[in-house]
């Protein structure tokens, strides 16, 4: 498998974006006054609005927000308490820079509006990838089959000449499960290692 690999497809959350989640949950719950086991409901509600798939745009978002919290925040707000602890992992951002030289790289990321217009600006994540497939704009996310098949199509390469790099476990085996070798994503010396293996680097 390794000699006929023809395109690679990064995941992005710590994989090459790092960021501290309980930290953001953390600001919201100072922004509504809230505990953390106050919080917990409203953030499972915000999570089954569909926002990563599209379903449902930040306005749409915020205003679900103010009705189960009674605290309206502006969009202003909304985007920095979302996105506040964000940062490039340097040493992947170098690995990305040198493997592009030799293949086509491909994102696949169960990501929101938000999320991607910051990381966007912030970090230009779209300079290492040929192509993206984000998940609120293809309106499915990881681990579902339909976001692997559409990542493929973009790629026009059979799955069994992809390889895909994930942190989830669940996300790398929907990838397997579909033919698409994957790399459980542990650490940028773990990768190079499994890359060097697959003679990619």
């Amino acid at each position: 498998m390794t000699e006929i690999t023809e395109a690679l497809i990064f995941d992005m959350g710590h994989v090459f974006v790092d960021f501290e989640w309980e930290e953001v949950c953390n600001g919201f719950c100072r922004a509504f006054s809230l505990s953390q086991d106050q919080f917990k409901p409203i953030l499972k509600h915000i999570a089954s609005l569909g926002y990563e798939t599209g379903h449902i745009d930040t306005l749409g978002l915020l205003a679900e927000v103010e009705k189960v919290t009674e605290v309206q925040l502006s969009e202003e707000q909304f985007h920095e308490l979302w996105n506040a602890t964000f940062r490039e992992n340097d040493e992947m951002s170098a690995l990305l820079s040198q493997l592009k030289t030799k293949y086509p790289l491909y994102l696949l990321s169960n990501t929101n509006e938000s999320h991607w217009r910051y990381l966007e600006n912030k970090f230009a994540v779209s300079r290492h990838f040929q192509d993206l497939v984000l998940s609120f704009e293809v309106g499915y996310a990881k681990p579902q089959a339909e976001i692997y098949h559409h990542t493929l199509s973009k790629t026009g390469k059979p799955a069994e000449k992809c390889l895909f790099i994930d942190d989830l476990v669940a996300n790398v085996e929907a990838a397997r499960s579909v033919g698409i070798d994957s790399i459980l994503f542990q650490s940028p010396e773990h990768l190079q290692k499994e890359l060097r293996q697959r003679g990619l680097i």
